[in-house]
């Protein structure tokens, strides 16, 4: 079969790589120009594993173009396009519409932009011509080909039966759960699954500052919890809350969908405020003053990616500045706007105080002498994932809700 893909961001194009992979012939649109040259040379502008081998591997069975009308002969046209957040918390729909309004000829939509509940049936009554499917994704940044290959379960949404029964035929080959829904559940399917991740994580966070007051381990605590086939321990790790391109957006639009419709949202809006808490509560653990230098070490949201999109290594870092205290950050693949360095030992030399912000391998794993250049080896691990915590020797330590681990180099000897 042949498809449009429109967007070739992490969504698009990993869809992208997945079709063309499975056999298929597809036209990638892009209108950003410097990344459409990049895909055509055969790099993937961000970083995502197994996608430049796709690409390499499939170059013949992909055409692209920054053109939508060149994907009005596929069989299906796929929206990956950005569905980016408005101060007011709701969701900018304009290059979707955009995207469906350069169509002349009717067109099998499949959406795999994340939209709000009820955005599909607006867009069926805005463009009658076309037969609409919403598939949401549910990738993972640093294995999201993997998660196009074999996801946990694949949602389609259409009150079209034929386009329904057509796509089930396409993704029953992935031998993963499937569920034919209307659009509007399938809308909401994606929203509630990510906000219950959300929360998971806020309520973990609120837990781990009762544990550092009380004197418990949070990460004890949460693998006890985990334990329970009901619960999981999945996403219970606590730190400085969630961060990226999906969880900030989709909380705000959650809370914005329902506030249209005039209900609040307790629970979800609780698990919001606390991820903007924990920030707070992160630098409470920080004596600075004027002048100190803090080293970050891992800028990206989470390891395995280079996304810096709502990363909450900016969120402290603007809060430090503030205080007029200098940052400078190392990652392995990430930049931000302010000083970096290239190696950890760069980002030690000199510091007050290194925060384990993002848990890459390299990091986590970094020895106790490795902070030896700073001027006092003081180490906020935010992750609680250091390897070392338990035996920090002359580091002072503090993690995230471990207070019984706190140790002090002058009365450990």
């Amino acid at each position: 079969m042949k498809f449009g893909i429109i967007g070739l961001g992490y969504v698009g194009l990993a869809t992208l790589c997945g079709l063309a992979k499975a056999g298929h012939e597809v036209i990638g649109v892009e209108k950003h120009i410097p990344k459409l040259e990049q895909l055509k040379g055969g790099t993937v502008p961000f970083h995502e594993p197994g996608m430049a081998e796709v690409l390499s591997e499939y170059q013949d069975a992909i055409t692209w173009t920054d053109d939508v009308g060149l994907a009005s002969g596929a069989d299906y046209v796929i929206l990956a396009v950005g569905t980016p957040s408005r101060e007011d918390g709701s969701c900018d729909l304009s290059y979707i519409e955009a995207a469906l309004a350069a169509f002349k000829t009717p067109q099998k939509i499949i959406i795999r932009s994340t939209v709000p509940p009820g955005t599909t049936n607006v867009l069926k009554v805005m463009y009658p011509a076309h037969t609409f499917a919403i598939v949401p994704e549910f990738l993972q940044e640093g294995r999201a080909l993997a998660d196009v290959l074999k996801p946990h379960r694949v949602v389609i949404g259409s009150d079209d039966l034929e386009m329904c029964e057509e796509l089930a035929g396409i993704y029953g080959r992935l031998g993963v759960p499937l569920v034919c829904t209307s659009p509007i559940n399938a809308e909401f399917i994606k929203y509630a699954s990510n906000a219950f991740l959300a929360t998971k994580i806020s309520f973990i966070n609120d837990l781990s500052r009762l544990a550092d007051k009380a004197g418990a381990d949070i990460t004890t605590i949460a693998d006890g919890m985990g334990l329970d086939p009901r619960i999981g321990r999945s996403f219970l790790n606590a730190g400085l809350g969630y961060g990226g391109s999906c969880f900030p957006k989709d909380m705000a639009a959650l809370l914005h969908v329902a506030q249209e419709n005039g209900l609040d949202l307790p629970v979800i809006r609780a698990a919001a405020e606390t991820n903007d808490a924990q920030i707070r509560y992160l630098l409470s653990k920080l004596d600075v003053t004027r002048g100190m230098r803090v080293a970050f070490l891992g800028l990206a949201f989470k390891p395995g990616t280079d996304d810096m999109r709502d990363a909450p290594s900016i969120a402290l870092a603007q809060q430090l500045l503030l205080q007029e205290v200098e940052v400078i950050g190392y990652d392995p693949l990430a930049t931000w706007d302010y000083r970096q360095a290239d190696t950890v030992e760069e980002a030690l030399d000199g510091a007050d105080y290194a925060i384990l912000v993002t848990e890459w391998e390299e990091l986590v794993n970094l020895k106790p002498e490795a902070f030896a250049g700073m001027r006092q080896p003081r180490f906020i691990d935010a992750r609680n994932a250091w390897k070392f915590a338990r035996d920090p020797r002359d580091v002072q330590y503090e993690g995230v809700g471990r207070m019984q681990q706190k140790v002090n180099p002058s009365t450990s000897k």
